[in-house]
Formats: structure tokens, sequence, C-alpha cells
């Protein structure tokens, strides 16, 4: 049975310390370098005794104990360890990472491959620090990187040493912090995607359904701009998911197009990662005439030639040969939009003496933009509502990302108050 020492106050002391006949306490300790045996001296064994007349001991025994011994675990366990890299930890996270959507992954492979595997990944993750770290988002904004480029990259490291840190490797995770010193730079401010002002899309719209050269996309550009609809969602639309009886889209699962885990392109299907991405958007009048008139020319290009994408057929945007879209194809044809309306605007203006007035270039998500911005703008629609038609987790999301107030509207918005607020 172990005897219990006790100082000469009757305090417990334990293991490794010890009382002298002169009343100061003593630490004994193996050095796991050296494999010598050392000792401190303190006359004071707890933070709260008081100072001993003539000596200077800022630190009491059990501090200095407590970080002797955090020295000795770090030590010890650096000696014991094998030599990982952040790479090594890069192939555990990716290995179970199995909750995220394929095309993410993707992402972050390519990401991880491009920008870190060669700089950071070759560092021993116990020797990674805060500031190396931060000097590696430096170096890769000085690259011309954008914030969300290196938030994407942020997003990969600080989960890969998390794991380190929970394997008690490491004693802190270092990436913990380093974004939010970056996130308020202002050459990095988010650049907002603005919506369509309601000129801009009568204008595009009167546009499209005059040219003979881009009518294919009609229906597509009705379809987007009347619904809200993620590029991916609406080139995954099948009949099925049409209902004309209720007069409403039902939306549940996502069309891509992209580079797969193999390194090579094809058409996958993905599914909401929540309930709330499964929803149902009633159909404007335009919307339904739009899709009733494809329902009914649905057999006129390769009908026998429907493609099968993971069990779902039947798609109703096809093309005149009877391919499925992609959103980056979509893109390039609002650009060919652009770019034909604005050769033939300037050619105009210059004949009739006058400004002319451009479109900007627009892709398929300032699309979803300005449906939801004409959502917020009629007043008529609620927070709620708008949140549950655009897909969205959180109500605020629709109101901060997606909200574009113009310059024109704030315009409308003050003149109608004009006279109406008591100011003199």
């Amino acid at each position: 049975m172990i005897r219990e020492r006790r100082d000469n106050k009757g305090r417990l002391l334990r293991t490794n310390e010890s009382q002298i006949k002169n009343g100061s306490y003593v630490f004994r300790y193996f050095d796991p370098e050296t494999g010598k045996r050392k000792s401190v001296t303190c006359w004071r064994l707890m933070p709260e005794d008081p100072p001993v007349e003539d000596r200077n001991e800022p630190d009491s025994l059990r501090e200095l104990e407590d970080r002797i011994n955090r020295a000795i675990s770090k030590k010890a366990r650096k000696l014991a360890e094998p030599r990982y890299t952040l790479n090594d930890y890069w192939e555990k996270f990716i290995t179970t990472k199995c909750n995220i959507a394929e095309s993410t992954m993707v992402k972050y492979v390519y990401l991880y491959n491009k920008h870190i595997r060669e700089e950071l990944g070759r560092r021993l993750v116990t020797v990674i620090r805060y500031e190396h770290i931060r000097r590696f988002y430096a170096k890769k904004m000085k690259e011309g990187l954008s914030f969300s480029s290196i938030s994407h990259m942020h997003n990969i490291i600080e989960p890969v040493l998390e794991i380190a840190f929970r394997e008690h490797l490491i004693d802190e995770n270092p990436a913990t912090g380093v974004i939010k010193e970056f996130s308020g730079r202002r050459e990095w401010e988010p650049r907002s995607m603005d919506a369509l002002t309601v000129k801009q899309q009568k204008v595009l719209v009167e546009y499209v359904a005059s040219s003979l050269t881009f009518r294919e996309v009609r229906p597509i550009l009705t379809v987007f701009l009347g619904t809200g609809l993620r590029g991916g969602e609406l080139i995954g639309l099948t009949w099925q998911n049409v209902d004309f009886e209720r007069g409403s889209i039902i939306i549940n699962h996502t069309l891509h197009y992209d580079t797969t885990l193999e390194g090579r392109c094809h058409y996958y299907i993905t599914y909401p990662k929540t309930r709330r991405g499964i929803r149902e958007i009633p159909m404007f009048t335009d919307v339904r005439n739009a899709l009733q008139e494809l329902y009914e020319h649905r057999e006129d290009h390769n009908s026998e030639c429907q493609p099968v994408i993971d069990g779902h057929t039947n798609f109703v945007f096809r093309d005149i040969k009877g391919k499925l879209y992609t959103t980056s194809r979509l893109n390039l044809r609002w650009r060919n939009i652009v770019k034909a309306y604005n050769e033939e605007e300037l050619h105009k203006a210059a004949k009739e003496g006058r400004e002319p007035y451009l479109l900007p270039k627009f892709t398929c998500h300032t699309l979803r933009h300005t449906f939801c911005t004409r959502l917020f703008e009629s007043n008529k629609v609620s927070i709620k509502s708008v949140q549950k038609l655009m897909g969205h987790a959180f109500a605020e999301t629709a109101i901060r990302v997606y909200y574009a107030c113009t310059t024109e509207r704030n315009r409308e918005e003050m003149l109608s108050l004009d006279g109406e607020i008591k100011l003199r």
C-alpha cells in the first residue's frame, strides 16, 4: 500500500513531489530527450500560497510542474510520433468524406492537388503553425486567387488539421481563425451578381422572342425567369416533374455535366441534401404555356433516342438533335444573345442619333437572381414563400444573396415617399 505523503501544512503531495527540511518543495522528473533525471525547487506549493520573504518566485511549484509535464508530453509525442504530413492527413480526410456530393468532392480534389499538395501539403502537421497558413493564403492572394477560392481551400485545410488535433498529434488546430484575417480585405469584397432590371428583362425577352437565331432557347428563358430554378435543376427537368393538372413543377433532383472522380466528363444526377431542396413551384401562365407547347412537340426531334441518366428519362429540354443541354452551353448561348443584341442596338442607335441601350452579360444564375428580385419587388410574396420557392434552408439567404436593389428601384421607392414623411 502506497503511503500518503503530506507537507508540513497537511496538504497531500503528488507523485514526484516532496518537501525538504528547510520547507521548500521539489519536483523531480525525467527529460525524455536526454534520459537524465532533473528537478526544480520552489518555496510555494500552490499559486495561492503567500510569497516567501526575499524570494522572487513568480510561479508556484504546481504551475512549474504543469508546464514541465506539458513540455514532457509534447517532447515524448514528437519522439514517438510517425512523421505525418498534411498530405497524409488529406488522404485520411478524403477517404472518410462520404456525406458530400460527387461534384463537390471533385472540386476539393482539384483544388488540393493544384494549390496545396506541393506547397503546404509537404509540411509535417506537427510543425505547421498559424503563421505558415496565413502566409500561404497571402501568397495565393498575390497570385490572383479570389477570396472564394481561398475560402474553399480553408474549408479543406481546417478539417484536415482537425483530424490531427482529434488524434492528439497536435495541441491545437493552427488553421482556426486564419480566414477571418482575410475576409475583411477591401480587395476581396465579394462581387455582387446583380439581377437584370425590369427594363433589361423586358428588352431581353422581346429580343429573343423576335429572333429566328435564338428562338430555340425562348422556352428555356421563360422557365428560368418564371421559376428561379438553378441551372442543373432546369436542364434535369423531366416531364414526370411537370404537373399540368395542379399547375406546378416538382423539383427533386439536379442534372450535372462535369468531371467525375474517374477524370472524365459525363452526365449524372444528384439529389437535395435536405427536404427543403425538394419543392413545388406553381407555374405562371407564360411558363405553363411554354411547357405545354414543348409537350405537344416533344416527339418532333429524335423521340426514339431518349437519353437515360441514372434512371431518369423524358427530359423536357433537348436541342433539335435530341441532346441534353449543359449550364455552360446555355451560358455561352446567353453571351451570344447579348453580343448579337448589343451589336444591333449600337448600329440602330448610331443611325437614329441616340444613346444605345445595351444589355449586360448574364448567366443562368443571374436569371435565378432576377426571378427572386422580381418576387421581392412585387411586395406580394412573403419572405418565407420566397425561401421555399428558391429552395433555401434559411430565409436570410434569399435576402442577403439574391435581392439586388438596383439604382432605378431605389429612386422609385424614394420618390414614392415624397411628401408622405413629415420633414419640417
